[in-house]
């Protein structure tokens, strides 16, 4: 694998003030289902995982995340993990309110898609100009001795695969969805390690490639802590998957009506080594059955003020507590 090198490119925080970090710390931002991700790194470093939507409201609940919760001045390292105007619309607002040192992406797709608006594009080309790489699978952040960050999928590609490979894996056990040709089949994908923690994330990827990373092989190994793929949509969250990877903690990342559907909530409790779903909001339109706990649901109604979730990593990797400031809730779990 090949580490990059040169030059490249609802928040209530009352209860989340910073602390002297010597651990990872991940803190959920609410971006209503836009996905957004801030990781902090023991010697300090920030890492952004997209955006959310291209608004104002978006934008400030990043920064306020990055300067209070984290009590850092500035972004690291900026992942958007696909062109999907949900997850990279408040990055320009965001470099504006922060300075963003490093952005990360796969190559835009040559044929149009309704998500990048020209504009947009251009911006993003414009604030990223000497400090952008596009990630391959396989590449790996360069990130300070201790944390490993390394790309697991990108541009529809897959670690130890060629590129262009097909995007069916012929594995009798779970017969193949539809081929995906839109943005989410190519998602970056990473898994980030810290002594025995292990934390994934994927984007926005869909059912065939999420299968190529565990079938014949599981090139992932198991998690500690799950990002739930796709905000917890269907067309994600491959039960071979997560069957593979073996979670003991599942966030859902979603919004009030966008992701943690009732399928992708059989899949996980049917996973054995699961111990505790956690959301960043209540699926308004589903029941109680199908939605985490309120004491391990950020956010319960629709029009919220948008509180944060948030998981802190001990300085030896051993042990993670994952806690809703708002609610007062904290549960602590043991790495694998």
């Amino acid at each position: 694998m090949r580490r990059l090198s040169g030059v490249f490119l609802c928040v209530s925080l009352l209860a989340a003030a910073p602390q002297d970090r010597k651990g990872v710390e991940i803190v959920y931002v609410d971006v209503e289902g836009g996905a957004a991700t801030l990781i902090g790194t023991p010697s300090g470093e920030t890492i952004l995982v997209d955006a959310g939507w291209p608004e104002d409201r978006d934008a400030e609940r990043i920064r306020r995340a990055v300067v209070e919760v984290l009590g850092a001045k500035q972004i690291d390292h900026y992942i958007t993990t696909h062109w999907h105007l949900d997850h990279w619309g408040a990055i320009g607002r965001v470099a504006g309110m922060l300075p963003v040192k490093r952005y990360y992406g796969h190559v835009f797709p040559d044929a149009p898609q309704a998500d990048i608006v020209p504009e947009m594009k251009d911006a993003w080309m414009k604030v990223s100009e000497g400090k952008r790489v596009w990630v391959k699978a396989g590449d790996r952040l360069p990130l300070a001795e201790g944390v490993e960050a390394t790309f697991l999928s990108s541009n529809g590609d897959v670690v130890g695969d060629a590129p262009g490979t097909a995007q069916v894996r012929d594995c009798p056990a779970h017969p193949a969805a539809e081929p995906d040709p839109g943005e989410n089949a190519r998602s970056v994908g990473f898994v980030l390690t810290f002594g025995g923690f292990r934390f994934l994330d994927l984007g926005d990827l869909t059912w065939n490639v999420e299968h190529r990373l565990v079938c014949p092989k599981n090139l992932i190994g198991r998690v500690d802590v799950y990002q739930v793929t796709h905000h917890g949509w269907d067309p994600s969250n491959h039960p071979a998957l997560v069957a593979a990877i073996e979670p003991t903690v599942a966030i859902i990342n979603n919004g009030a009506k966008k992701g943690g559907t009732p399928k992708v909530f059989r899949t996980l409790k049917a996973t054995s080594s699961l111990r505790d779903i956690w959301q960043l909001h209540r699926n308004v339109e589903t029941g109680a059955d199908e939605n985490a706990p309120p004491e391990l649901t950020a956010n319960d109604d629709e029009g919220c003020k948008g509180d944060i979730l948030r998981v802190r990593v001990e300085p030896d990797g051993k042990r993670y507590t994952v806690s809703i400031p708002s609610k007062g809730t904290t549960r602590t779990y043991s790495s694998r």
